[in-house]
């Protein structure tokens, strides 16, 4: 289940999951983290949706991967963009 402030539901859990897409100017191959509160999935300047699609398969829902897709390409989404050292961090926003 996906949520207008990038929160997901899980229910396995009893909590809930904050995605975040990160561009990192030194990333070299994509990859998926997931701990008790967030999903993350890094990319590099370089890489495309094709690339987040390989990374995430057999991973993430098709609501998630909806909301990273809202992420990376929906203009009118309403997101937040932080940068941290050499990290671009998308979030939908609150």
């Amino acid at each position: 289940m996906s949520a207008p402030n990038g929160f997901l539901g899980n229910s396995s859990k009893g909590a809930d999951m904050n995605l975040a897409l990160v561009v990192s100017d030194t990333c070299v191959e994509p990859s998926i983290t997931n701990n008790a509160t967030e999903i993350r999935i890094t990319i590099g300047t370089s890489h495309d949706f094709d690339d987040i699609l390989d990374v995430a398969a057999g991973i993430l829902s098709n609501d998630q991967m909806a909301l990273v897709h809202r992420l990376w390409s929906d203009d009118s989404f309403p997101r937040n963009f932080t940068r941290v050292g050499d990290d671009l961090i998308i979030t939908a926003r609150d």
